[in-house]
C-alpha cells in the first residue's frame, strides 16, 4: 500500500490539513476560509505560470474531482485567473487546462466542450486535462457515435497509462491512481461496452460497425495489460519477493481451498488482495480446468461463492475468463459451467460507465446447471426481470439435493441480501388471488419446505434469530396470527444487514423510538393513522438532494391529509446536516445520532443504499422501500 501524502506540493498540504480541521476531502473543502481560498488561488497562479514540461502542466491530476466541492465564490476567480493568462498569451496550455476544468464543472459537459477542445489542443497529453475527460465520461450517454466515444476514451486512457508508467511513488502519482479508481473508466469497462455494441450490432448485420469494434477491443486488451504493470505495482513486487505462494497443482481439486488458506495465513482474507502474476496464472489455469469439466449430474465443479471472490480479481484476469468461457461456450454450447463463469464474470463488472444491453448468460446458465442453487441465486440478486418463482423453486430444489441444512443456508442469504423470499412472493401473488390461483399453488410448497427449513434448525440451535424470525413471517404471510406473535418480525441493530429492505415490503412497521438532530424524541407509535414516509438520506449522497424537490412536492399535497415523513440521516457531521437541512429547507424532522452508516434506525432496517424511501400506509403496511422520483408523488396519491 502507498504511504500517505507527503509532499511541498501546497494543494496535497491543503487537502491533508483537512482532517485536522475536523473537514473531510468529500464535502469539507467547501467550507474553507478566505484565508486559505486565496493561499490557492495563488498556489493556481504559480501552476500556471511553472508552464509546460514534457508535455504535461504541474497542475494537480484529479482537478476535475475537487472543482465542484471548491467554494462557489472560488469558480469565478479561477476562471478570471485563467483568462488573464489567456487574454496576453492564447497558447497558454496550463491556463486553459484550469479553465476547461472550471468550465465542466460551471457550465457542464456540453458548454464546456469549445474550452476543452481549445485545452487539447494545447496539450493533448497533460494527465490533469485527460483525467478531466475521464471524469467527463465516467457516466456513459449514448447517441449515434456510441463507437467514436469508445475511441475517444480509450485515446485518454492510453494517455494517462503513458504517463503512469513514467511516474514514481509521488504525490502526484498517488492522486491520479486514487482518482482513476474512483471513476471506474477503464480499459476493461470499455472492452465491456464494445463487446455489447459488438453483439448488437452483429444481428443488425453493421460490418463496418462489428469491424470497427474489433479493431478497438484489441487495444482494449493491451491496455488492460498496461494498467495492471502501471497501477497495480505492488503486485509485480509481490511477485519478485514471493514467486510461489501455493504448491498445488492448478488441477487438483483443493486448489481453491488451499489458496483461500494462504490469504488467511498472509491476513489478506480482505477484500484487498494483491494477487502476484504467478499466483494469477495458476488460478487461471485451475478455473480453466473446472470450466473444461463443464456438468456433471447438474451441477458443475467451479467453487462455491464465485460472486463474492470473482469482483476481487484484477481485470487482466476477468479478461482472461470472460474469453476463454465465451471460446467453450462456442464450442460446446451445453457447457454450464463455461455460462456461469461468463454470467459472473460479465454481471460482476457491470458499472455506471457500462453500456446497459443485458447479461445474455445468466439465463442460460440457469438452464444448463439445474442442480446449483448458487446460479439461482445470483440470478435473482442481478434483479435482471427473470421469473422469481421459477429461480426459487430451482434454487430449493438443488439446495434440498445436497443436505438437510443446505435450504437454510440458502433461506438466510435470501432473507439478508436479496428480499426475494417464498413469503415475499406470495404477498405480491395474494394482491390478486383469482389471477394468480395457478402461481400461488406453486409458491405454497416452496413456503412450507421453508418452514421445515427453519424448524429443524431451531431443533439444533434453539435460539437461531433468522430461523426465529423466518417462522414469524411465514405465519404473518399465511394469517396465522397467534403463531406470528410468538416469533415477531423484527430488526436487529447488533446485526450489520439484518433483512434486506425488500423483504419487508408487505409487512407491518415496529414501533421504533429515536431522537431528531434538535434532541426531541420521536417514536413510530407517534405517527399511527398517518400516511408515512421514512426517508433515509445524507448531505454526502449526490442522489438524495435530487430526491428533494419529490418529497417536498408530495408532503405540500398531501400533508394537510394526513402524510409525514421522516428524514433518517446517515452523516456523522450534525453541521453537515445542518447546512443539508438549510439549503434545501426541509419542514420536517430528521434523526440523527451522528453514526453514519452505524445509524440505529438504519441497521435496524437493514439499509445498504442511499437514498431508501419507505412509505407505510395509515395501517402501518410497508407499502414499498424504493419508490423514488415522481412515482413517489403517483403512489401516495393512489393510498391516500
Amino acid at each position: 500500500m502507498f504511504d500517505k501524502y507527503d509532499s511541498t506540493d501546497y494543494w496535497y498540504t491543503f487537502l491533508n490539513s483537512l482532517d485536522s480541521l475536523g473537514l473531510t476531502i468529500k464535502s469539507g473543502i467547501s467550507e474553507i476560509d478566505e484565508e486559505m481560498q486565496e493561499k490557492l488561488l495563488t498556489y493556481f497562479k504559480e501552476k500556471i505560470e511553472a508552464g509546460v514540461t514534457n508535455g504535461e502542466t504541474a497542475l494537480p491530476p484529479s482537478l476535475s474531482d475537487y472543482c465542484w466541492r471548491l467554494p462557489k465564490e472560488m469558480l469565478p476567480k479561477l476562471r478570471s485567473l485563467a483568462e488573464s493568462f489567456l487574454d496576453t498569451d492564447p497558447q497558454n496550455g496550463p491556463a486553459a487546462v484550469l479553465l476547461a476544468n472550471v468550465a465542466y464543472t460551471d457550465l457542464g459537459s456540453s458548454e464546456s466542450l469549445p474550452f476543452v477542445e481549445k485545452a487539447l489542443t494545447l496539450v493533448p497529453k497533460d494527465p490533469c486535462l485527460n483525467l478531466l475527460m475521464i471524469y467527463k465520461h465516467r457516466r456513459y450517454y449514448g447517441g449515434a457515435k456510441i463507437v467514436e466515444v469508445q475511441e475517444t476514451i480509450l485515446t485518454v486512457l492510453e494517455n494517462v497509462l503513458e504517463w503512469t508508467n513514467r511516474q514514481d511513488n509521488s504525490a502526484r502519482f498517488q492522486d491520479a491512481r486514487s482518482f482513476y479508481f474512483r471513476q471506474g473508466v477503464t480499459p476493461y469497462s470499455v472492452y465491456t461496452n464494445l463487446k455489447s455494441i459488438e453483439a448488437r450490432w452483429e444481428k443488425k448485420e453493421k460490418v463496418e460497425v462489428v469491424k470497427k469494434c474489433k479493431e478497438e477491443i484489441e487495444k482494449c486488451r493491451t491496455l488492460i495489460y498496461t494498467e495492471q504493470e502501471t497501477f497495480h505495482r505492488e503486485a509485480i513486487q509481490a511477485s519478485e519477493e514471493q514467486p510461489i505462494i501455493v504448491n498445488e497443482s492448478p488441477e487438483n481439486v483443493n486448489f481453491w481451498e488451499a489458496f483461500l488458506d494462504t490469504l488467511i495465513e498472509r491476513g489478506l482474507s480482505t477484500p484487498r488482495w494483491v494477487l502476484t502474476k504467478n499466483v494469477q496464472d495458476q488460478l487461471l489455469k485451475y478455473f480453466k480446468t473446472k470450466i473444461k469439466e463443464g456438468v456433471t449430474d447438474g451441477l458443475t465443479t467451479l467453487p462455491s461463492d464465485l460472486p463474492e471472490y470473482v469482483p476481487r480479481f484484477p481485470k487482466a484476469m476477468h479478461l482472461e475468463l470472460r474469453e476463454f468461457a465465451e471460446e467453450m461456450l462456442e464450442k460446446q454450447p451445453e457447457n454450464g459451467a463455461a455460462a456461469k463463469m461468463l454470467a459472473i464474470v460479465v454481471e460482476k463488472n457491470d458499472n455506471p460507465n457500462s453500456i446497459r444491453l443485458g447479461n445474455p448468460f445468466i439465463e442460460p446458465a440457469v438452464q444448463l446447471v439445474p442442480n446449483d442453487p448458487e446460479i439461482c441465486f445470483f440470478a435473482m440478486s442481478s434483479n435482471r426481470g427473470l421469473d422469481e418463482l421459477s429461480l426459487l423453486e430451482k434454487l430449493f430444489n438443488g439446495a434440498q439435493s445436497q443436505g438437510k441444512t443446505e435450504l437454510f443456508r440458502w433461506l438466510a442469504k435470501l432473507y439478508k441480501e436479496v428480499g426475494t423470499t417464498p413469503c415475499h412472493i406470495y404477498r405480491n401473488l395474494m394482491k390478486k388471488p383469482d389471477e394468480n390461483a395457478e402461481l400461488i399453488k406453486r409458491c405454497k410448497p416452496l413456503i412450507e419446505q421453508a418452514q421445515q427449513a427453519f424448524q429443524q434448525r431451531l431443533e439444533e440451535v434453539p435460539d437461531d434469530w433468522y430461523a426465529l424470525r423466518g417462522l414469524g413471517d411465514i405465519y404473518e404471510a399465511l394469517g396465522e396470527t397467534e403463531l406470528a406473535q410468538k416469533y415477531p418480525w423484527e430488526g436487529h441493530s447488533n446485526i450489520e444487514t439484518v433483512w434486506n429492505q425488500k423483504a419487508w415490503v408487505g409487512r407491518k412497521l415496529p414501533d421504533f423510538s429515536a431522537t431528531t438532530h434538535d434532541g426531541t424524541p420521536i417514536s413510530g407509535s407517534d405517527y399511527h393513522g398517518k400516511m408515512l414516509v421514512l426517508n433515509f438520506c445524507a448531505k454526502w449522497c449526490g442522489f438524495c438532494a435530487s430526491e428533494i424537490p419529490h418529497l417536498k412536492k408530495v408532503y405540500e399535497e398531501y400533508h394537510d391529509k394526513g402524510l409525514e415523513i421522516i428524514g433518517v440521516s446517515l452523516d456523522e457531521n450534525e453541521a453537515e446536516l445542518q447546512e443539508y437541512i438549510k439549503e434545501n429547507d426541509i419542514p420536517w424532522p430528521q434523526v440523527f445520532d451522528g453514526k453514519g452508516w452505524n445509524t440505529e434506525l438504519a441497521r435496524y432496517f437493514g439499509i445498504i443504499s442511499l437514498p431508501s424511501q419507505w412509505l407505510i400506509h395509515r395501517d402501518r403496511t410497508i407499502i414499498s422501500v424504493d419508490t423514488r422520483g415522481e412515482q413517489l408523488g403517483q403512489l401516495v396519491e393512489q393510498l391516500i
